[in-house]
């Protein structure tokens, strides 16, 4: 299958963990080619890729391979922003991927299918004028969950089937609003409950795989059921994604939690939560950036006013919400800075982390 599609051009701004913009990704191209391809059919069941590639960009082509939330249950490769204009115009080869849900996706099954897409692009390099050695992950709710502990884990680690022999490192990791540690979910909830509640509602995050609609002026996020939340339930998303309620589980949650893996040497990251989030508690997001900086890894972390879950399926989200206050936390080369600034798109922060590190 392909199409293509005539976009405009649009300039960059600045965002991300280093400034300097990468010459080679300057340009914009206005002619994308679609793919889709069968990457895998563990158990027989097809998994599928849908492959964005600029034409007329300069090959081999870095690429952003997207992972898309949905609870691990719910959502396709089509649930995200148009990735022709994200990143794809860019210079990017964009990949889409479809990975197994619970509950033939308990995990590690549904990490299996990420790497194993992983390992799919650099077989396919020469095919679609790709550069194995420059791919990154994105991924959004579960599927930062999954982008995060696929970029920690071991060469050799939830490999899944396919070319055993290409597996390796990606070059970085974009986590946004990613779920870490599923068992402290409720009581950070809770603790964030006070504040969430005093946030500048943005957007209203409803329905949730779209990304929700632009709130009315002076809205707030509803507030958190009182009590147990979803996640500590034996029914929740994450006691389905291991296979048993959670806190009967902790063998099974930790196995399932990206900090169980960081350790020195991880690819760069850049970690992007609303700070109006009430589904995921954006403590989740602190814990990993700081994991990943007392390890001594490059990280940022991006706390952002008003922006609800899911804000990244939103392809508009910058003309309808931006510009954003952002409470900023980085960590590059073992050098650690905290500030807030003024940032006028989301979309525009996660393009230059990109361009940074597989530009």
């Amino acid at each position: 299958m392909s199409d293509r599609i005539a976009l405009p051009r649009r300039s960059l701004l600045a965002g991300g963990l280093a400034l300097a913009a990468s010459p080679t990704l300057a340009a914009t191209y206005g002619r994308i080619d679609k793919e889709t391809v069968v990457y895998a059919s563990p158990g027989g069941a097809p998994q599928l890729l849908d492959l964005y590639l600029p034409q007329g960009a300069r090959r081999p082509l870095p690429v952003i391979v997207f992972l898309h939330g949905g609870g691990w249950s719910g959502g396709t490769r089509t649930t995200g922003p148009d990735f022709r204009r994200f990143f794809a115009r860019d210079g990017f080869a964009m990949a889409s991927i479809e990975y197994r849900l619970t509950p033939a996706g308990v995990f590690p099954n549904n990490l299996e299918d990420v790497k194993t897409a992983v390992r799919w692009l650099r077989t396919n390099a020469g095919r679609y004028g790709l550069n194995p050695r420059k791919i990154g992950l994105w991924g959004t709710s579960a599927g930062g969950h999954l982008a995060s502990v696929a970029g920690l884990s071991a060469k050799g680690q939830f490999e899944g089937e396919g070319n055993l022999s290409l597996a390796g490192p990606v070059q970085c990791v974009l986590d946004a609003y990613g779920p870490v540690k599923f068992d402290v979910m409720d009581a950070q909830t809770a603790a964030e409950a006070p504040t969430l509640q005093k946030q500048p509602l943005a957007l209203t995050a409803a329905p949730p795989l779209i990304g929700g609609v632009l709130a009315p002026a002076g809205a707030r996020p509803a507030a958190p059921p009182p009590g147990p939340q979803l996640h500590d339930a034996p029914q929740s998303a994450e006691s389905r994604l291991v296979g048993a309620p959670i806190q009967t589980a902790p063998d099974r949650v930790a196995a399932a939690s990206p900090l169980t893996y960081v350790k020195p040497g991880a690819p760069p990251f850049l970690i992007m939560h609303g700070l109006a989030d009430n589904s995921v508690p954006h403590g989740q997001s602190v814990m990993l950036y700081e994991a990943l900086a007392k390890a001594g890894n490059d990280a940022e972390l991006r706390l952002i006013d008003g922006l609800p879950h899911t804000f990244f399926n939103r392809t508009n989200l910058d003309e309808l919400a931006g510009p954003y206050r952002m409470d900023v936390r980085r960590t590059v080369r073992g050098r650690a800075e905290q500030t807030s600034v003024q940032t006028a798109g989301v979309f525009d922060v996660a393009r230059r982390f990109f361009q940074t590190h597989l530009g």
